[in-house]
C-alpha cells in the first residue's frame, strides 16, 4: 500500500474476496470527493489481485450512501460511507467506510480545555470506530460524554451525515456542547445550524482544533440574502431528486401546492444532478431543492437564480419566523 491510502483502510482483501465470491467479470469504484485522489491507487492494487477483472473509477460526483451508480454488469463499491439502513439498493453493493489509521486521541487530548460539562460525541465513517475509544478518554478526563444512535438513516451509534444529524439532535437537550471528529466543515456546518450548541471539530488527519462560528455566521448572512432574493420570485422551480436516498417526491408535490396557494407558479422538474446550465434552461426565476441539502449550501453561488430549501420556503411563505431557522435534513 503506498504512502498516499496508508491514512486509510480501503479493505481490499474484502473487495477480493466479495469479487470472486460472487464471481463478478467487473467492479465500478465509487469515491466521494475528499478520497478520489486514492482512486487510482486502490484501482491497481484491485487489478494486481484480479485477473480478467474489469476494474472502473466511477468519475461522477458521489454525495454519500444515498447516491449510488447503476451498474448492472457487476459488483458496486462505494467508498467512504456506511449503508443507509432504511434504503434498499439494486444491484450488488458493498460499502467500505475507509475508516483512518490516524490515532484521534494525541488531538483529542489537545482539545480537552476546549470541553467541558456535558459533550456529545460525533463522527463520520472514517473515525467512527474510535468513538468508544474517545468516549473512554473522555470520561477519565472529568468530561461527561454522551452518544446517540440517531434514527432509521443512521447505521452507527455516534453517526451524522451531511442530511441527518438526528444523532446529535436527539441528544441537544442534555447535553452543552458538541465533539466532531472528522475532517471537513460540511457536517459540522450542519451541526451547528441544526442544533444551538457551540461545535469543537477535532480533524486528526491534520492535528487541527478548530470552531465553526465564524462560518456559520457568514452562511446565515448569505442565506438570508438568498431568501430575500427569492421571496420576489414569481415562478418557482422544485427540483426532485431521483436518486433513492435523496428523493422526497411527497414533499415537492406538497411544495407545489403551497406556492400555488401563495399565488406563485411553481413545476417539479426531476433530475439526477444539478448545473447551472440545466437549471437556467428553464424559466424559473427561482428553485426550491428538496434534493441533498448540500446543493442549496455548498454551490449557491455557482447559480444565476436562488436555490433555497424547504425550511427556507417556509420563512417566504410565512410559516416560520427567521428566527426560527433550522437546517434542512432527510430523515
Amino acid at each position: 500500500m503506498t504512502s498516499d491510502t496508508a491514512p486509510f483502510d480501503f479493505e481490499i482483501p474484502r473487495i477480493v474476496a466479495a469479487v470472486k465470491n460472487a464471481g463478478h467479470t467487473s467492479v465500478l469504484l465509487q469515491f466521494p470527493e475528499g478520497l478520489k485522489r486514492n482512486a487510482i491507487d486502490v484501482a491497481f492494487q484491485l487489478e494486481g489481485q484480479l485477473e480478467d477483472v474489469d476494474v472502473q473509477i466511477s468519475g461522477e460526483p458521489c454525495f454519500g450512501a444515498c447516491d449510488l451508480p447503476h451498474h448492472p454488469e457487476g459488483l458496486v463499491v462505494n467508498f467512504g460511507h456506511y449503508p443507509i439502513p432504511n434504503l434498499t439498493h439494486e444491484g450488488d453493493v458493498i460499502f467500505i467506510p475507509a475508516r483512518s489509521n490516524t490515532d484521534p486521541i494525541p488531538i483529542v487530548r489537545k482539545a480537552l480545555p476546549e470541553l467541558k460539562g456535558t459533550v456529545g460525541v460525533v463522527s463520520t465513517p472514517q473515525y467512527i470506530h474510535r468513538v468508544s475509544e474517545i468516549v473512554d478518554f473522555l470520561s477519565n478526563n472529568n468530561i461527561i460524554p454522551f452518544v446517540s444512535k440517531g434514527d432509521d438513516r443512521i447505521f452507527k451509534k455516534g453517526q451524522v451525515l451531511g442530511c441527518n444529524i438526528s444523532a446529535a439532535r436527539s441528544i441537544s437537550k442534555d447535553i452543552d456542547m458538541i465533539l466532531f471528529i472528522g475532517a471537513g466543515n460540511f457536517h459540522p456546518l450542519a451541526l451547528a445550524l441544526g442544533t444551538d450548541k457551540d461545535i469543537i471539530i477535532v480533524d486528526p488527519d491534520i492535528a487541527e482544533i478548530r470552531r465553526i462560528n465564524d462560518l456559520k455566521d457568514r452562511v446565515l448572512r448569505q442565506r438570508h440574502a438568498v431568501i430575500s432574493q427569492a421571496k420576489d420570485a414569481e415562478i418557482f422551480g422544485v427540483i426532485l431528486s431521483t436518486k433513492p436516498g435523496q428523493r422526497r417526491q411527497i414533499l415537492a408535490r406538497d411544495i407545489v401546492k403551497d406556492l400555488r396557494k401563495a399565488g406563485k407558479k411553481a413545476f417539479v422538474v426531476e433530475m439526477e444532478n444539478t448545473s447551472p446550465q440545466i437549471l437556467d434552461s428553464f424559466s424559473a426565476t427561482a428553485w426550491v431543492s428538496t434534493a441533498c441539502p448540500r446543493l442549496a449550501i455548498d454551490d449557491h453561488l455557482a447559480y444565476n437564480r436562488p436555490i433555497i430549501t424547504p425550511p427556507e420556503l417556509d420563512i417566504i411563505l410565512g410559516k416560520r419566523e427567521w428566527e426560527d431557522y433550522v437546517f434542512d435534513e432527510i430523515v
